[in-house]
């Protein structure tokens, strides 16, 4: 049975970031498929992973580095004598901030490029250091995942080298539908759901600005991340709007938030994926999105889009959802039917048909050597 190394060392041990819950569902699925045995090297700790993979996996817990451009280089002596020593046949990074050399074959995902597509917001040395990581390690890598199409046409535009290779592999809603917390006190009135930190790339004060321009009394903004800058309370201003902020809650209570808004709203600029729209769709919460980036491709059907630098645009699709009969429901409907195209035992047997394709052609580039002196056969 191949072995493969899920290489993750950019990740917060205990906090799960995106990436790393997309890295443990998809180890969940390789596990369950039957077909690989899965190696873990990660700052997390067996006791810190998740229940359905803490004891099928083999576990490396490697401290978090400080700087990744040189834990990249680190990365490329220290990954292939680990691959040595554990027999890892392949080795799949789950971000490109991982190892170029290491195994017979090497396999890695590109969640984004705000780098490269955002790069008026980028600090000049870190796309001076992102790009050369980017380079060295997708360069070596016999297949490259793109999150969505939207991530493999950014790949292909500013790394055309890449294009023959990638292959977009999406992820899926990951929130249980059936998760609830009775105890939990859900704000009061009629809200706008905003999910994930404020990062320019989120563009929460357009819809802070959507909001109050609105006028409708009772309406308010829900906003579950953090919000270090208070980039939403500075664009509402005086505006009567109420604002609650949580950060840090249970699956149970952030469903019980998608159930009850009004809408989760995703203002971005730019996303590489965005799971927030599939767990709206799937716990049957209407979505206005974004028309830009890979928000209309993941949100399809299901969702009503606007342009992200223009809050009269928001404005104008929330007083749609609201005076419209009808609207709401058909949302809900064209949401549901939407999240059902992704599905995570699909994600699972994509990632391992991968896997296994780039083992195969590594075995067609290096066949196995004939001994000089071997006696022949009989």
């Amino acid at each position: 049975m191949p072995r493969v190394l899920v290489n993750m060392p950019t990740q917060h041990a205990g906090r799960p970031s995106g990436v790393a819950l997309v890295a443990f569902r998809v180890i969940a699925g390789l596990v369950e498929r039957g077909s690989v045995s899965v190696v873990l090297r990660s700052p997390w700790t067996r006791a810190q992973l998740p229940a359905a993979i803490r004891d099928r996996i083999e576990v490396v817990t490697v401290a978090r580095p400080r700087i990744m451009l040189l834990d990249v280089l680190r990365q490329a002596v220290t990954v292939p004598r680990l691959c040595r020593s554990l027999n890892i046949d392949v080795v799949l990074n789950a971000d490109p901030y991982g190892a170029a050399f290491g195994g017979r074959a090497r396999v890695s995902v590109v969640h984004d490029l705000y780098f490269r597509t955002m790069p008026e917001r980028t600090r000049s040395r870190e796309a001076r250091t992102t790009d050369p990581i980017f380079r060295l390690v997708l360069g070596n890598s016999a297949r490259v995942i793109a999150v969505s199409e939207t991530t493999r046409a950014d790949l292909g535009r500013h790394y055309p080298f890449l294009r023959d290779r990638t292959r977009t592999v999406p992820s899926a809603a990951m929130l249980d539908p059936a998760a609830t917390d009775p105890t939990f006190a859900v704000p009061e009135g009629p809200f706008v759901l905003a999910v994930g930190n404020a990062l320019y790339n989120k563009n929460f004060a357009t819809l802070a600005r959507a909001v109050a321009a609105l006028a409708r009394p009772g309406i308010g903004v829900v906003h579950v991340g953090e919000d270090p800058d208070e980039a939403i309370a500075a664009a509402l201003g005086d505006a009567p709007v109420r604002l609650t902020r949580l950060s840090r809650i249970g699956e149970g209570q952030l469903a019980e938030l998608y159930r009850r808004a009004l809408c989760l709203c995703v203002p971005s600029f730019a996303e590489g994926f965005c799971l927030p729209v599939l767990e709206a769709q799937t716990l049957g919460c209407p979505v206005l999105c974004s028309d830009r980036s890979a928000t209309p491709e993941i949100a399809g059907a299901g969702a009503l889009t606007f342009d992200p630098a223009d809050a009269a645009s928001l404005t104008a699709c929330l007083s749609r959802l609201i005076d419209e009969p009808g609207l709401r429901a058909s949302l809900i409907a064209r949401g549901y039917e939407n999240a059902r195209r992704y599905d995570w035992a699909e994600t699972a047997r994509r990632y391992e048909t991968l896997l296994l394709d780039a083992l195969r052609d590594a075995a067609r580039e290096h066949p196995a050597r004939e001994v000089p002196h071997a006696h022949p056969a009989p």
